[in-house]
């Protein structure tokens, strides 16, 4: 039995968008362009739980997908690694958001105190991946807004995406040096 996913335009893998775009690259390039312009304007800022992600998801997106900022209905997985099931993406933030407020949202701490601790929390955010798309990026902002309220400036423009993907696929296994590390070199990079 094929499984139809919602989110597509059927018979493809391109998500159904606002502009009708059937290209996953042209969507993809689109999608890019609109993000970063959003990004530039600022995100929301929240309590670093589950409606603080959907806000800065919305924000980011909200040109592309009716969807955005809105929790994903189908389960999702990449490249053989399941995420959290739909059932527990509200259990899972809540659990992260439980562990941040208990770590005083991780201030005066060192880098890499600071990187440590936040390598384990976006690294179970990935786990967790509430949307259908966009999750990468609504993370990176997340982790930058982590950073400034810790006291860490922490700049996206640092962000070596091979790198950080790999070091997302690690933490996915519960191995977050890799994440740990990339953290620690992007603050460092920023000041």
């Amino acid at each position: 039995m094929n499984w139809a996913d919602p989110y597509c335009y059927p018979g493809t893998t391109v998500l159904r968008n606002m502009l009708s775009i059937t290209d996953r690259d042209q969507l993809d390039l689109i999608e890019r362009r609109m993000g970063t312009q959003r990004m530039s304007e600022g995100a929301p800022i929240g309590s670093f739980d589950l409606v603080h992600l959907q806000a800065i998801h919305r924000h980011l997106f909200q040109d592309i997908y009716d969807w955005a900022g809105e929790i994903r209905t189908v389960e999702i997985a990449k490249d053989g690694h399941q995420f959290q099931f739909c059932r527990f993406i509200e259990t899972g933030m809540t659990d992260i958001h439980r562990r941040l407020s208990m770590a005083d949202f991780l201030r005066n701490l060192s880098v890499e105190q600071f990187a440590a601790a936040a390598g384990e929390i976006v690294g179970d955010v990935n786990y967790v991946h509430p949307f259908r798309d966009g999750n990468g990026r609504t993370q990176l902002i997340y982790l930058q807004q982590l950073a400034e309220q810790a006291g860490h400036r922490l700049e996206i423009s640092h962000f070596d995406a091979l790198r950080w993907i790999s070091a997302s696929r690690s933490a996915h296994g519960a191995d977050y040096g890799p994440m740990i590390g990339e953290i620690v070199r992007i603050i460092r990079m920023s000041t």
